[in-house]
């Protein structure tokens, strides 16, 4: 069964699935960058809070990512609530602009890692997470722009 042929036969079922996959496209990404290092990636239940991928270093460490993902260039992601060190040690915030029915561009997807005491203070330093803090969220401008591919943060 080729899945591409058949996307390409049924497009409006495509351009479904795709309004839908902003996430798991995200996760996909953050995947195949990390494959390009070296690190041995696996997805999660979907139903893991705050835990998207485990990832395994090529040193042999293992540890756990959220994965934020937005289609806008100057995002805000929902981060319901303050981030759990015990669901997961580092998170990436995507920034892949697209229209609903198509794929990012990957010239223009940006992603930010940052670990999750950083990830910790932006969320506590927000006024709007204080107030709502079931119904929190990042905007990009909290993010530092050092963050940016700084997946020297990762384990080795």
């Amino acid at each position: 069964m080729d899945i591409q042929r058949i996307a390409r036969q049924h497009p409006r079922l495509l351009e479904k699935i795709l309004a839908k996959s902003t996430g798991a496209i995200g996760e996909v990404l953050v995947a195949d960058r990390l494959d390009e290092l070296g690190y041995k990636v696996e997805p999660t239940n979907n139903n893991a809070r705050q835990c998207d991928l485990m990832a395994c270093s090529p040193g042999g460490a293992s540890f756990s990512i959220e994965v934020k993902t937005d289609r806008q260039k100057r995002p805000t992601w929902f981060v319901r609530t303050r981030p759990d060190e015990e669901a997961s040690e580092f998170w990436v915030f995507i920034s892949a602009p697209r229209k609903p029915t198509e794929l990012p561009d990957p010239i223009a997807v940006e992603m930010y890692v940052l670990s999750v005491e950083e990830v910790q203070e932006l969320w506590d330093a927000s006024d709007w997470n204080k107030r709502n803090p079931t119904n929190g969220d990042i905007r990009r401008w909290q993010i530092p722009d050092d963050a940016l591919n700084s997946w020297t943060k990762l384990p080795k």
